[in-house]
């Protein structure tokens, strides 16, 4: 297992053991789970020190986008590549890029993240 899928697991638990501990959240890699992370997107800023500081808008981005990312590879494969720091979950049948797209619905509204996952299950 390369460096990148290790750091994607761990990543991923890290958004388990913040969502636990910041939002009262059990998250178990389904889609309702991500369901449940959208319900808290527009309010996570008042749950955590800081708010949606540059710090925590990375901090969510990396672990949420990986948390997801690790939810679309159990679902359909893939491996994780890392082209220039931009990170994507890579299929036979395409790509995603969940941490991109947590930072987007976070910082400019964006998909609903539920519905990202949906159609990106499609799509890969």
């Amino acid at each position: 297992m390369s460096d990148l899928a290790d750091r994607m697991k761990a990543d991923a638990l890290e958004a388990q053991r913040f969502s636990r501990k910041h939002l009262v959240l059990e998250l178990d890699f389904s889609e309702h789970s991500i369901d449940q992370i959208e319900s808290h997107v527009d309010t996570v800023e008042y749950a955590i020190k800081g708010g949606l500081s540059d710090e925590n808008v990375d901090m969510l981005s990396r672990i949420w986008g990986a948390y997801i990312g690790e939810s679309l590879r159990k679902q359909c494969g893939g491996e994780w590549l890392d082209e220039a720091g931009s990170l994507r979950l890579q299929t036979g049948k395409g790509s995603a890029t969940p941490q991109a797209h947590v930072r987007q619905r976070l910082t400019a509204g964006g998909q609903h993240l539920g519905d990202y996952f949906r159609e990106t299950i499609k799509q890969l």
